[in-house]
């Protein structure tokens, strides 16, 4: 079985969040595509000018669905009922001086936060990185963000460094960005 069936052979999964509500936590696929639009329509501009990539344009989505490649990016996503209500993603390189480290993001649908999504979210994604043999996972979070900090913090991140002016949001404004760091190994 190759390393990349291993890893798709533990999903989907299915979860009850602390409201007792039922989620199925999979890797996202190409038929994902409209769904995980709408999912990023729910999140409002006070956080989507944080994100990375402008998840309003189709063709980002697009970009990511035609490049799915589990082995660089392994994009979850939590479904209930048909309907995307987070994004997660573990970003890692399998080659050179970075190889040991993997990049997590996590993004909840604001109805469905509060529940322990997120953290059972990035609880999953460590274990992965666990699984694949990774040093230390990396999120790097606007520093005015104290929900997302607080998530990332009780699931054992701590800061490293903090950038001012690193982030330029999409009305032009600067905000410091704050990078958090999770030991998953004894350092070498």
């Amino acid at each position: 079985m190759e390393k990349n069936e291993e890893l798709l052979a533990d999903f989907p999964k299915t979860w009850i969040l602390e409201d007792g509500t039922k989620v199925t936590v999979r890797p996202m696929v190409k038929q994902d595509r409209d769904r995980v639009a709408l999912f990023f329509k729910r999140i409002g501009e006070d956080e989507l000018c944080f994100l990375k990539d402008n998840v309003t344009d189709i063709r980002v989505i697009d970009r990511w669905i035609e490049r799915l490649d589990y082995d660089r990016v392994l994009p979850l996503v939590a479904d209930i009922n048909g309907r995307i209500v987070a994004d997660a993603s573990l970003h890692r390189r399998k080659e050179g001086w970075r190889r040991h480290l993997g990049g997590v993001r996590v993004v909840v649908d604001p109805a469905f936060r509060h529940k322990g999504l997120a953290s059972k979210l990035i609880d999953e994604l460590t274990a992965v990185a666990r699984k694949e043999g990774l040093d230390r996972l990396y999120a790097e979070i606007p520093a005015d963000d104290q929900a997302a900090i607080n998530v990332f913090q009780d699931r054992g991140f701590t800061r490293v460094a903090l950038f001012e002016g690193d982030i330029i949001d999409r009305a032009g404004k600067y905000h410091d960005m704050a990078v958090y760091h999770l030991e998953l190994t004894e350092r070498r």
